[in-house]
């Protein structure tokens, strides 16, 4: 579409008017008079999760980083026009950063210079901050604050009870931002799932609408503004179907989620739409769907995307063909706790040789000195790698059930959500760091009675897959993957797409069938509990007993009195498995 047409600027031209001797001739056109169409570098990246320290691998390679990470922004961005974009989720993850409340996030992403970013779901985990302590989004507010970039956001809005700020100051819809003879608009938006995918007092009184619906009203407005690039920052959910390969290239993409309901909004909204820079799944992808370029990136500072925007005399155009993803792997360079650090030296990161950032490590250094437990302190140990799994019995959602049940050993059974479990576990010490980064939140235990009725259906969530397996000490259940069983899992009268009851009969607690009619005393999260991964409603029969500790110092406890070191055998039984999958035979629990 032709959005702002730039003026030719033209040398002095006289008419020659026949009959008038002396009239001078046309001056032709010089090159200095010509308009000019610089490039405009896009660098896009997203789902950081405070990743400040490189994932190590068993073959002596590494991912990410942060002294790694901003010096490949730097290099990637060169010295003509570029533009920063990040894709919200920078938070939660690092122990120092978490201690923070997002506060090194920010110091990161302005030294960078970003130009823009957009919330994530982990942005409002951090509840209130030292400026603001009575505001349940007091750390984010401070946050924003102290950015030296804009925060956009469309589709979130402030309902009549909202008991804290919202929006903050200068936080908008959208922005334009100048960049040469170019202005770029980029519009916020984030996953209405948000709702139940951070803690639920962070975010009362806020109300998440569909992303597509704010679109159709933002975007005409936008236009009205004649910029010469339209971005939208997308935190939300949708990927292409089928999945491709992580990285891979998919032409005339079909896409499902939110990113799909805006591919279908009408030609005259969508038209308009140059670039979706999406986020939230974790996923890497280049997408095209008619005009519109789709990009996604790995998390935890893993990959960035270049782009390459051409100017003419229309505005800028995604040059498809330049689009490159950049993957952060290179040689280990962080020494980890009990060693002595090494100076910084050129490394081999995506091809090319690179000096990592010294101000990437000493914002390191700067919040590691203000943490007030020691990172490096050792609670236990590991006698091998053990891999987080999302869908299936995991390892290490095991020992997290186990240390939460242990807590409460009256207790009949645990259940904590798999997206708690967020890092693989290194063989080796067990390092606090270690633990804190496998569960960064800062989710309470509850002790509570619920029926077996509310149990089944807390599992029946887990069933479904949509947000992997719950992990689960006590109880044993089975699960046929992909079937097809509607029902209104969650009570809310209607059945979504993602309902369907694949929870086969035969739950066990403690070996013994579980009896719906019976009550029991169940150990979880205050993150499940007020409905958090679609299980509100799940809950009517619950009476509190306890209000317990934060789950992460539970873990850590529990580590620390294990005798010996663990082991995946140790904690995932072959002989006693706590989730399965196979055939329900058409016996699905009630």
């Amino acid at each position: 579409m032709t959005r702002r047409v730039f003026p030719v600027m033209f040398g002095a031209i006289v008419f020659s008017i026949m009959g008038c001797a002396g009239s001078p001739a046309t001056a032709p056109e010089s090159p200095a008079d010509m308009p000019s169409y610089p490039t405009v570098q896009l660098l896009s990246w997203s789902d950081f999760h405070s990743a400040i320290y490189e994932a190590k691998k068993q073959d002596g390679t590494a991912f990410g980083g942060l002294p790694v990470f901003m010096a490949e922004v730097e290099k990637l961005k060169g010295d003509g026009l570029s533009l920063l974009v990040d894709g919200g989720d920078m938070c939660q993850g690092a122990m120092a950063f978490n201690e923070a409340k997002g506060m090194g996030m920010v110091d990161v992403m302005n030294s960078l210079k970003i130009d823009v970013s957009t919330f994530g779901n982990h942005e409002f985990d951090y509840g209130p901050g030292a400026k603001y302590p009575d505001s349940e989004r007091g750390a984010l507010q401070e946050m924003v604050e102290s950015s030296t970039f804009p925060w956009v956001n469309a589709n979130i809005a402030a309902k009549e009870d909202n008991p804290y700020p919202w929006p903050f100051e200068s936080v908008k819809p959208y922005t334009i931002i100048e960049k040469g003879p170019y202005r770029i608009a980029v519009i916020g938006v984030i996953a209405q799932e948000t709702a139940i995918a951070t803690t639920a007092e962070h975010v009362v009184g806020l109300e998440f609408q569909s992303p597509a619906k704010v679109l159709t009203k933002y975007i005409p407005e936008v236009v009205a503004q004649k910029p010469d690039l339209i971005i939208v920052d997308a935190h939300i959910t949708g990927l292409p179907v089928p999945m491709p390969p992580e990285g891979a290239v998919v032409p005339d993409a079909q896409f499902d989620g939110e990113i799909g309901e805006i591919l279908a909004l009408p030609d005259e909204i969508k038209q308009h739409i140059d670039l979706i820079l999406g986020a939230h799944s974790h996923k890497s992808f280049i997408a095209f769907s008619g005009n519109t370029t789709i990009i996604q990136n790995f998390n935890a500072g893993k990959e960035i995307t270049s782009v390459t925007l051409v100017g003419d005399q229309n505005g800028l155009h995604v040059d498809r063909d330049s689009i490159k993803k950049h993957v952060l792997k290179h040689p280990q360079i962080e020494v980890g706790c009990g060693a002595q650090e090494k100076p910084l030296e050129p490394i081999e990161v995506d091809g090319e040789m690179l000096l990592p950032s010294q101000i990437g490590r000493d914002i390191v250094h700067k919040y590691e000195e203000r943490m007030t437990e020691g990172r490096c302190d050792v609670l236990g140990c590991m006698k091998e790698d053990i891999p987080k799994v999302y869908e299936g019995e995991c390892a290490l959602g095991n020992l997290i059930a186990d240390a939460m049940l242990s807590k409460y050993p009256d207790a009949d059974l645990a259940l904590q959500n798999a997206g708690g479990v967020r890092i693989d576990m290194p063989g080796g010490d067990i390092y606090r760091e270690t633990l804190s980064n496998m569960m960064p939140f800062e989710n309470y235990m509850h002790y509570v009675e619920l029926t077996g009725a509310d149990v089944i259906r807390a599992l029946k969530v887990s069933s479904t897959l949509k947000h992997g397996t719950t992990q689960v000490a006590g109880v044993s259940y089975k699960i046929e993957k992909g079937c097809t069983n509607p029902e209104d899992i969650n009570g809310d009268g209607k059945v979504d797409s993602w309902e369907n009851n694949c929870l086969c009969e035969g739950v066990l607690v403690k070996g013994k069938p579980l009896d719906s009619a019976r009550t029991y005393k169940v150990v979880t999260s205050d993150f499940i509990l007020n409905g958090g991964d679609d299980h509100g409603g799940c809950f009517n029969s619950m009476k509190l007993i306890e209000k317990g500790p934060v789950i992460r110092n539970v873990i850590m406890s529990y580590v620390q009195k294990a005798d010996g070191c663990f082991s995946a055998d140790m904690l995932r039984k072959a002989d006693a498995p706590r989730i399965t999958f196979g055939s329900c035979e058409g016996k699905f629990a009630k």
